[in-house]
């Protein structure tokens, strides 16, 4: 009994009653934990979260020389080797790229010439699958005597044009494709960076962040180790060609450099920062800073509403030198950021209430945006403190006469069915 008049008092008064959140992914609870705890095999690393690519004619196609660019002959007269392409429909953006950056790539050894590829983590926890791996021996293509370098691989992205903040399973698993009705093959990307280059987890080789594990990045990514001669191949992964992704920030891309090559030469730190790239939920990323330069205050995903570099508000994460340099989880976190997490809990602190909103954000443009999906949505959660000072309150007596009148009618009709 008192759990239907609690159901019909939420019906009476849906601006006080959240939603009951159960998390939920696309891919079992094994290969959650092991994509997410970095665990790494002779297969492609979290290809649990490879989804199946419905129909090949809506990605746009790459040139043939494109799947077939040396890392010896990329420069900058053909864009270092990087192919990348977008189109879009009414609902999804389609992206196809070889995952080459465009810019240059030294060559690589992730813990030095001579050395293996496992850290120290995965080496006490006894999950080191290619101990006799020596970066600079022969180990197949993307490995030379000085270390590895990238090898082009098409990958395939479809991603919401609009992601929705108020679906009631959010917040999401931050690998998670099929659940918002996108696509990938290449399973730990979490997003895709305006050049085509996939964007991974806080985490790489074993339950530690990249900065933990101690694992030097420029341009805040790195090349997979190259086990092409290991079987089953020719798949990048592991168990292929080395392939190049993003995991911290790619300071040397546009958005970036836009705020730091000095005000002198152009730069506009404080202005809200450029786009980096689009989260696989269909919501997007960009660098540092918030309006006025000022750092923005996000939730436990990593994002937040306010306006963008357009002016818009909306919700979007922001990349970050911190754990968890893009995303966590698929937000908005509303608190729950903990239960989307295996392993170590890779969450932003967060600002201190379910839903973050920078500061100076109106809240008419905000719920003006809600309202697309639904406009009671921001009443059924707390927020920071965000609204400007000279924004005028709302006056509570008409909705708060209205609400009592619901709550007396509701309580007059449970006990008169009791009696």
């Amino acid at each position: 009994m008192l759990k239907t008049a609690g159901a019909l008092l939420c019906l009476a008064i849906a601006v006080q009653c959240k939603p009951e959140y159960l998390f939920k992914t696309s891919v079992s609870e094994h290969a959650m934990h092991k994509c997410h705890t970095g665990y790494r095999d002779l297969s492609p690393r979290c290809h649990e979260y490879k989804t199946k690519i419905s129909d090949y004619s809506k990605y746009p196609k790459l040139p043939a020389n494109c799947s077939v660019i040396e890392w010896e002959f990329a420069n900058a007269t053909n864009n270092w080797g990087n192919c990348f392409e977008m189109t879009t429909d009414e609902e999804f953006r389609y992206i196809t790229s070889n995952n080459v950056p465009d810019f240059y790539m030294n060559l690589y050894c992730p813990i030095g010439l001579g050395f293996g590829y496992c850290v120290q983590a995965e080496i006490d926890a006894g999950t080191c699958m290619f101990p006799n791996l020596i970066c600079g021996g022969d180990n197949g293509p993307g490995s030379l005597k000085y270390g590895d370098v990238w090898t082009p691989f098409e990958g395939n992205y479809k991603i919401p044009l609009v992601g929705n903040p108020t679906r009631s399973d959010r917040p999401g698993d931050m690998y998670d494709a099929e659940s918002v009705g996108g696509e990938k093959n290449i399973g730990p990307s979490t997003g895709v960076a305006i050049n085509g280059i996939g964007v991974q987890g806080p985490n790489d080789a074993g339950d530690v962040s990249i900065d933990e594990a101690d694992i030097q990045l420029s341009c805040g990514g790195h090349v997979t180790p190259p086990l092409g001669n290991i079987p089953p191949g020719p798949e990048p992964g592991p168990a292929g060609p080395p392939l190049y992704h993003f995991h911290k920030s790619p300071e040397c891309l546009e958005p970036f450099k836009n705020a730091s090559i000095g005000i002198e030469h152009g730069a506009k730190p404080y202005q809200h920062a450029k786009l980096m790239g689009w989260a696989m939920d269909g919501f997007k990323i960009f660098s540092y800073q918030d309006v006025g330069g000022a750092a923005p205050v996000v939730d436990q995903c990593g994002g937040h509403f306010g306006p963008t570099d357009t002016g818009e508000i909306e919700y979007h994460y922001h990349s970050r030198q911190i754990v968890p340099y893009h995303l966590a989880c698929q937000g908005p976190s509303l608190g729950n950021c903990e239960y989307t997490q295996r392993g170590t809990n890779y969450c932003h602190p967060g600002c201190g209430a379910e839903v973050c909103v920078q500061p100076g954000t109106t809240e008419a443009a905000l719920r003006a945006y809600l309202a697309k999906w639904d406009p009671t949505w921001l009443d059924k959660y707390s927020t920071n403190d965000y609204k400007p000072k000279d924004q005028e309150t709302r006056s509570p007596k008409k909705e708060d006469n209205e609400i009592e009148k619901a709550l007396k009618k509701l309580l007059d009709n449970i006990f008169e069915s009791s009696s």
